[in-house]
């Protein structure tokens, strides 16, 4: 901060403890960090504080309190938006964000417009930032992809691979590393131990599920749900296929004729997954990947499938996320 303080005003800059600060009353210690800091010949009082549940009116009227008062209170904090910032500056609170903004009335101000973007740790991944998480999961340990690739090979816009990397960063599963003009997504573990630092995070891939009457543009979609289970494992799959699209695929195809299995005679019709991200980049052997398969079946109550499901995955273990023979990476 104080780098920051002298190189963006050419001011001087100094912090000195305030030792009288662990003698206030708990209210006003709660949350916050005093310090008096210098500017030139200037005294304040220097108050970090978090903004998340910060209270501006709050905050002045604690502040009111605080006796013997310097002349000028600052608040330091991590990060602002740009309401947040609004707020303050029309309460004529000076405040700094190490690195990104200052409003100083009594001395001067400096504001950065284009504030940092804070991404906050995501409850569930994104569709985007799944997919490039499995993928990265089913490569080697440490395998660097620049961004652009990972756009180029999982038909993704740049953006949707910036925000996706970003909520997989905040949740430390991957980082990212700057060489020259390019972004290297790296994972510091993979296989077994990435899937199961990611499992309270991934989502079920399937947006809904429908029958449709058969369509010859449904005959090269890959197998999925206890269908493909059926294929990797001893479980007896249904009669019925099972078959899994993308959403924006789901959109481009016309005709599709909707079945009601409980008002027809024949089995001449498929179950469709519309899935939230395209299964087709990571799919094995026709069928969708193992993980995307085990996590739409999450939700299935019979054992028989709960054991199938975690035989399909001790093999899994073995034989792609440790070993990682190229004959079965990819279909």
């Amino acid at each position: 901060m104080l780098d920051y303080l002298t190189k963006t005003l050419g001011l001087s800059a100094s912090v000195e403890s305030w030792p009288e600060a662990e003698r206030l009353p708990l209210y006003l210690q709660n949350g916050k960090k005093y310090s008096f800091l210098y500017i030139e010949d200037v005294k304040c009082l220097l108050v970090e504080v978090d903004e998340n549940g910060f209270s501006l009116p709050a905050f002045r009227k604690q502040m009111a309190k605080l006796l013997p008062q310097p002349e000028f209170i600052v608040l330091c904090f991590k990060h602002l938006n740009s309401r947040q910032r609004k707020a303050l500056i029309e309460a004529r609170m000076p405040f700094i964000v190490p690195g990104s903004q200052i409003y100083l009335p009594f001395i001067g101000i400096v504001l950065q417009e284009r504030m940092k973007s804070v991404v906050t740790a995501p409850k569930k991944l994104s569709p985007g930032a799944q997919l490039i998480l499995l993928l990265l999961i089913y490569e080697p340990v440490g395998s660097p992809f620049r961004k652009i690739d990972l756009a180029k090979q999982l038909d993704m816009s740049a953006m949707t691979v910036t925000r996706a990397v970003q909520e997989l960063t905040a949740l430390e599963l991957v980082c990212v590393d700057r060489k020259g003009r390019n972004d290297w997504v790296i994972t510091k573990e993979g296989g077994r131990s990435l899937y199961e630092k990611a499992l309270p995070y991934l989502i079920d891939p399937v947006q809904k599920r429908i029958c449709v009457r058969r369509n010859k543009a449904f005959s090269g979609l890959l197998m999925a749900g206890e269908y493909a289970l059926g294929s990797r494992t001893l479980l007896n799959g249904p009669d019925v296929e099972c078959r899994a699209i993308s959403r924006k695929e789901f959109k481009r195809i016309e005709g599709i004729e909707e079945v009601d299995p409980a008002w027809t005679n024949t089995q001449d019709y498929v179950q469709l997954e519309v899935w939230k991200y395209d299964p087709k980049p990571l799919a094995f052997h026709g069928a969708v990947d193992v993980i995307s398969l085990a996590l739409s079946l999450r939700d299935v109550k019979d054992e028989r499938v709960e054991q199938a499901v975690e035989e399909m995955l001790e093999d899994t273990y073995g034989k792609r996320l440790q070993l990682f023979p190229e004959e079965v990476r990819r279909i």
